[in-house]
């Protein structure tokens, strides 16, 4: 329940923070719209229906709006296939980088004079931005598009993810069965699976799930870049059309992403560790 409470506390937050600085912000809305012709609505309805009628403060504290401003499609439909298309991605994402992310830490365990190329090839893809390895990628390989931007997003993160597998395989490694296991005849990768990854595979499940609402969020570089219309595309596009309902939406949508792959981590982590203590 206090889980419940915190993430309660943390959307409010959110919420009352991005609320104001959205209807804080200086010049007026209603005529960059109309000036831009994003919209065709009557400036007074126009102005009506966003709430700006009365002073800053009524604004920061009016209903929220459930209307896209200049998309026609309802903001509940538009946020439905946003999280639709970003958890698609997510989960290819997934596919692809954990096993990779795994394929180096065995290599890093078993190989030892491997450990030079591992790491200089995990520090070269966590180093190298998006917007370098997406349009390599798209340029030269003819895969669909839905492995392209799954692709670069695994091949970033998986950097990132083995640095965090072999670091806390390296500081378990010490106090591990591994030679138990290696004098009873065991196979090395059930020696690698069974004796050292399973027992700290609990702080890494708690590692992923923090991952796992970066990934749901989507990537807005990735997303822009490859047209996958997800959640960091929408948003993206309802900055420069300040269409103020979506951004909020798409704001508060994350926060919950991020705080219910947080909370998933930790349930996760805690249903593992009792099990290989």
């Amino acid at each position: 329940m206090s889980a419940f409470f915190r993430i309660l506390i943390v959307i409010a937050l959110v919420w009352g923070v991005s609320r104001s600085a959205i209807y804080l912000l200086p010049g007026d809305p209603v005529d960059f719209l109309v000036h831009e012709s994003l919209v065709k609505i009557d400036p007074v309805e126009l102005r009506t229906r966003m709430d700006l009628n009365g002073t800053p403060w009524d604004r920061i504290f009016s209903k929220p709006s459930m209307q896209s401003l200049v998309k026609q499609p309802p903001l509940g439909t538009l946020l439905f296939e946003a999280i639709g298309k970003s958890g698609s991605l997510t989960l290819l994402t997934l596919f692809l980088s954990i096993p990779w992310a795994l394929g180096l830490a065995y290599l890093h365990f078993r190989h030892p004079s491997s450990r030079r190329f591992t790491q200089g090839f995990s520090l070269l893809s966590a180093s190298l931005p998006l917007f370098v390895i997406g349009p390599v990628l798209l340029r030269n390989l003819p895969l669909p598009n839905p492995f392209l931007p799954a692709l670069t997003l695994s091949f970033h993160l998986s950097g990132f993810w083995y640095r965090a597998v072999s670091r806390k395989l390296d500081g378990f490694l010490p106090r591990s069965p591994v030679a138990g296991a290696r004098a009873l005849g065991f196979p090395e990768d059930r020696v690698f699976f069974r004796a050292l990854l399973a027992p700290v595979s609990g702080s890494l499940l708690l590692y992923f799930g923090t991952q796992l609402g970066t990934l749901l969020n989507g990537s807005l570089i990735v997303e822009v870049l490859f047209q996958w219309r997800g959640i960091g595309s929408l948003l993206a596009d309802s900055i420069l059309s300040r269409d103020y309902p979506v951004i909020e939406a798409c704001i508060l949508t994350a926060t919950l992403l991020t705080l219910l792959s947080q909370q998933l981590g930790m349930w996760l982590q805690n249903l593992w560790e009792p099990r290989h203590k």
